[in-house]
């Protein structure tokens, strides 16, 4: 069995499948822009209290509704 991941304040911690080893295309100049600019926009929406909250159930239904085919 793998051990669980410690963390500093004791958080709950849930365990999601990942792959190792995974060649990704490097971004170009434009895409990374893209990607800087689709992340200060996340945070801006998330400084302004539009976001939802990590619930654990719907997670794992949704983790698993995917990885079952019925889409997202």
């Amino acid at each position: 069995m793998v051990p669980m991941a410690e963390t500093k304040d004791k958080r709950r911690t849930t365990m999601v499948p990942v792959t190792t080893m995974e060649e990704v295309p490097i971004l170009t100049d434009e895409e990374l822009a893209a990607l800087r600019a689709a992340l200060k926009e996340a945070e801006a929406q998330i400084q302004t209290g539009n976001y939802t909250e990590y619930d654990q159930k719907t997670f794992r239904e949704r983790l698993l509704r995917i990885y079952r085919g019925r889409g997202r």
